[in-house]
């Protein structure tokens, strides 16, 4: 083996070995973080937008209680 293919293969080895590592690292932060994390932060964006349309709906029924409410009032008093 000459001496660039022995570089080379030097390079790779060490190209392979810093992707091990990185892999390694990757890995250990997602155990951190863990997949229970992000189910919950799921769920959590779930209820926020279930919130925002059950907070508009009471929001369009209390205006028709008002209105109907304003309406049999008018009526009871004619």
């Amino acid at each position: 083996m000459d001496q660039r293919q022995s570089s080379s293969l030097h390079r790779t080895e060490e190209a392979m070995r810093r992707l091990g590592s990185a892999i390694d690292r990757l890995e250990s932060a997602s155990a951190r973080v863990g997949a229970g994390d992000l189910l919950l932060a799921g769920e959590l964006r779930s209820a926020h937008d279930d919130y925002a349309r059950l907070e508009e709906t009471t929001r369009v029924v209390s205006s028709r209680l008002d209105n109907a409410i304003d309406r049999l009032r008018d009526l009871l008093e004619d």
